[in-house]
């Protein structure tokens, strides 16, 4: 079985339903078929039944942005698994520099949701990166060592058929992010599989690592053609139909060639 080429993008707190609706409409008409290509799309919390029903058929997975541990309690303003599998969310994203830094989510925190994640059968991506201040004073490879040990700490070997990481360094992402060079990916995707393989052995060889960070139409190919990059997770440059695909295509012929 060939292994896919994984491309999607979380929207963070952009579109209503209606323009999430409308996006994939237009997507799914401009890209109705991806051989070897794994899609996602990552709306809003509000968008995610009619984006269920609009990606019906499509192969598309669907994706929410974050999620509480617990299947239910007293938790105001949280979402669980179960209900994000019964809106039709085929993954969650978990760790995004967003909810570490503005939201104070710790790496003890992501260890509950990824187990409460993997119970419930949820696909789980995984986010982790450095702060700029971090691969200042050369401690990058501690603190990605940390983010993956304790989050996946207790996630079972039957589990990694439902992970995905992304690698996404805090000083990249977001407007004024500066793009990795893509020596500095390379290398830092594979200091990531040699910690999953060190933690869990040989299930963590099929784990996907993603890029993720400032990633866009002009810089996607150099990324992609890493022989350790799975796939890309892209922000604002695919926001719109035309940038998904763009991207997409251009980073998948990268990949393949």
């Amino acid at each position: 079985m060939t292994t896919p080429f994984y491309f999607g993008s979380n929207f963070k707190m952009h579109q209503t339903p209606a323009q999430t609706a409308d996006f994939i409409a237009a997507l799914c008409k401009r890209a109705p078929d991806t051989p070897n290509i794994q899609r996602f799309l990552i709306p809003p919390f509000t968008s995610l039944p009619i984006a269920a029903q609009a990606l019906a058929g499509s192969g598309i997975w669907l994706g929410a942005q974050t999620m509480h541990w617990a299947d239910e309690g007293a938790y105001t303003g949280e979402i669980s698994a179960p209900m994000l599998r019964e809106l039709g969310a085929d993954l969650v994203m978990l760790g995004h520099a967003e909810r570490r830094t503005l939201f104070g989510e710790t790496d003890e925190a992501l260890r509950k949701k990824v187990n409460a994640a993997a119970t419930a059968g949820l696909r789980i991506l995984l986010c982790v990166g450095e702060r700029a201040e971090e691969r200042a004073v050369g401690i990058s490879q501690e603190i990605i060592a940390i983010q993956l040990k304790t989050a996946l700490f207790d996630l079972p070997a039957n589990a990694f058929a439902n992970l995905l990481i992304a690698y996404e360094p805090v000083w990249s992402i977001g407007e004024r992010g500066i793009p990795a060079d893509p020596a500095l990916v390379g290398e830092m995707h594979n200091w990531i599989r040699e910690l999953l393989l060190q933690r869990f052995g040989g299930p963590a060889h099929t784990v996907p690592i993603l890029y993720g960070g400032s990633v866009n139409r002009e810089n996607c190919a150099a990324y992609a053609a890493l022989s350790n990059v799975d796939g890309l997770f892209v922000g604002r440059a695919a926001w719109t139909p035309q940038g998904f695909v763009a991207v997409m295509t251009t980073g998948f012929v990268a990949h393949e060639g």
